[in-house]
């Protein structure tokens, strides 16, 4: 008896102490600093999806919904601007990054058997080797105005790479001495391409056949890894990392952060006037596959992103 007694205290006294564990484990509501032009102080960062089969390459679609993939289920979803979820395309060869070109096709970097291609309207592989061996890790991507496309292989190591696609359809590595080639995206006339290199982003001249020149450092994230990346109106760069979302000015003047309850690792601006940042955070509450749990917050935006693009 009186070891259930003390069973039962010691039960009493944990069984709170678990669920306040628990309950420390949510991450705390985060408002943004006031960065001028960009986003008003105190303006709320807000939780709008969870779940447990990632979620990634996010871009607007035409209607102002945004598209995500999510790699293990080799799906892509929509959410619409009251985060309603629907299935937009199924049986992805798991897609992880994503992109629209101006005739409505969609592009995808696709991680299962690795490669990079056309999913819709016809699907379409572009490339998926290159001098011989295959790709191993297309990462992210990000099409131009004539139909070419550009993305990163950060599996190629020591030497992740940045390729180029042609409207052709020839691939040309661009870039090989990277040390983790991660987001890429094009400035609003295409005359700059940058790239995500760990805790700095890389700018490169883009020539008319769409090779590149003179790579520099653009712009340095202290202490945090940048990943995913976007454009705004004004060609501002946002760029995502474990701190938040890191803004740039054109120059590579760096603006501030907006702040993410969870590690950031991809953004884009969607919504019908797209005046919504949307950010995914690594990681979920829940008893799912924490490896592949991703929470989607949304941010109400002074500025509007870039409409000449999907992202």
């Amino acid at each position: 008896m009186k070891s259930r007694a003390v069973f039962t205290i010691l039960s009493c006294l944990v069984g709170p102490a678990l669920v306040l564990g628990q309950a420390a484990q949510t991450p705390p509501e985060k408002t943004t600093p006031n960065i001028p032009g960009v986003v008003a102080g105190g303006t709320r960062v807000q939780l709008i999806w969870t779940g447990f089969e990632s979620a990634d390459g996010i871009i607007s679609a035409p209607d102002g919904s945004l598209l995500f993939a999510q790699e293990p289920a080799s799906r892509i979803s929509t959410i619409d601007k009251d985060a309603k979820v629907s299935t937009y395309l199924s049986d992805t060869n798991g897609a992880g990054a994503l992109a629209l070109d101006s005739k409505g096709r969609l592009f995808a970097a696709q991680r299962h058997n690795v490669s990079v291609g056309i999913l819709a309207p016809v699907r379409r592989v572009l490339v998926d080797s290159y001098d011989g061996a295959p790709l191993t890790g297309a990462n992210d991507l990000v099409v131009d105005k004539k139909g070419g496309v550009y993305f990163t292989e950060s599996g190629r190591m020591p030497n992740p790479a940045v390729y180029y696609i042609n409207p052709e359809g020839r691939t040309t590595r661009l870039a090989s001495d990277i040390e983790r080639a991660n987001g890429i995206m094009l400035n609003r006339d295409e005359t700059i391409l940058y790239v995500t290199n760990s805790e700095s982003v890389l700018a490169f001249d883009v020539q008319p056949g769409g090779t590149v020149l003179n790579r520099r450092i653009f712009g340095k994230l202290e202490g945090a890894g940048a990943d995913g990346l976007a454009i705004d109106a004004t060609d501002r760069l946002y760029a995502a990392s474990p701190l938040g979302v890191h803004v740039f000015s054109p120059e590579g003047q760096h603006l501030g952060v907006i702040p993410t309850p969870r590690p950031a690792t991809t953004v884009a601006f969607a919504g019908p006037d797209k005046k919504t940042l949307y950010i995914v955070g690594r990681g979920a509450e829940g008893p799912g596959n924490q490896q592949n749990a991703r929470s989607m917050y949304k941010v109400s935006m002074l500025t509007e992103g870039f409409k000449g693009r999907a992202k």
